[in-house]
């Protein structure tokens, strides 16, 4: 994220017409409304915009948005924008990973212009030769991406330090099944006991959440969003083009360059690169997975 202006801030979240602003350095914090032309524009502000505020003469509420500066992204399910990296979390041992999950959040993430990075917790708890087969499935499915991909366990060594440094100054949501550790990943990425819903807002002066609404939380450099409804997004909603959903997975978008056909689907055209490819260049259930996914959106299409 760039260095805010003194006039520049951070929407952390918005209840009621109100808005929650941020900013590191120089620091700064309040309460905000917006002008009537954002409902004048059918625009509203969500939280991660970059806004532009000025003084209301009001005690009680500050601030006043004069502006929405331009989005890096919009997102529809969570709302909010300007986010820059999706922490796509999936346990090593139970629950088991849900590879139609990742595989859709891999593509939002590209979609929309957002760094995906892949986290596989519970390392440690692999103790057998079928653990150890559904780990070695885990990443050959996913490493002829070339997404990041991070390893972690109880010992939380390089791949935990390492992964703090990529998220350094920016905004970051994780998603991911529920129980696959990413309350436990955040309390050893900082050290101490952290619940998004806990601790985070305490830390902010606001007390702990009650509501669902979206909301972003500052630590260190970075903000963290607490993002209800990741595990129920769709790609439909996105009202894709199927080829531009193709093209959201790097390894098909690099082996299509040798198709004999432009707009290939890599399904059944003669000459297909995709489908002459060997595992180690495109895995072959992430292709099968692939198949199911595109042929839902070019069903609901349609309609």
């Amino acid at each position: 994220m760039e260095k805010l202006t003194n006039n520049q801030a951070v929407i952390l979240k918005g209840v009621g017409g109100q808005y929650l602003l941020h900013r590191y350095e120089p620091y700064f914090e309040g309460i905000a409304v917006p002008r009537g032309i954002f409902r004048k524009d059918e625009m509203s502000p969500l939280p991660g915009d970059i806004i532009q505020y000025s003084l209301s003469g009001d005690p009680d509420i500050p601030y006043v948005i004069d502006k929405i500066l331009p989005r890096k992204n919009f997102l529809i399910r969570p709302p909010m924008a300007n986010l820059d990296m999706l922490l796509i979390t999936a346990s090593l041992e139970l629950p088991k990973a849900d590879f139609f999950l990742i595989d859709r959040l891999l593509s939002y993430a590209v979609l929309l212009n957002i760094e995906p990075i892949l986290i596989f917790t519970k390392y440690d708890l692999i103790d057998n030769q079928s653990e150890k087969k559904s780990y070695d499935e885990l990443i050959a499915n996913y490493k002829p991406t070339k997404f990041p991909i991070f390893v972690v366990g109880k010992n939380y060594d390089s791949d935990l330090k390492n992964l703090k440094n990529s998220i350094k100054n920016q905004v970051v949501a994780f998603a991911g099944q529920s129980g696959v550790g990413k309350s436990t990943l955040l309390n050893h990425l900082f050290n101490k006991e952290v619940m998004l819903t806990g601790d985070l807002s305490t830390k902010a002066g606001r007390g702990k959440q009650t509501t669902r609404h979206i909301e972003l939380f500052p630590f260190e450099d970075s903000y963290i969003a607490d993002t209800p409804g990741f595990q129920a997004i769709s790609l439909t909603d996105l009202d894709l083009d199927p080829q531009d959903f193709t093209n959201s997975y790097p390894e098909l978008k690099k082996l299509a360059a040798n198709c004999q056909f432009n707009n290939c689907t890599h399904r059944h055209e003669p000459k297909c690169a995709v489908l002459a490819a060997t595992p180690e260049e495109i895995h072959p259930n992430r292709l099968l997975r692939y198949n199911q996914l595109r042929n839902e959106i070019e069903t609901s299409r349609k309609y």
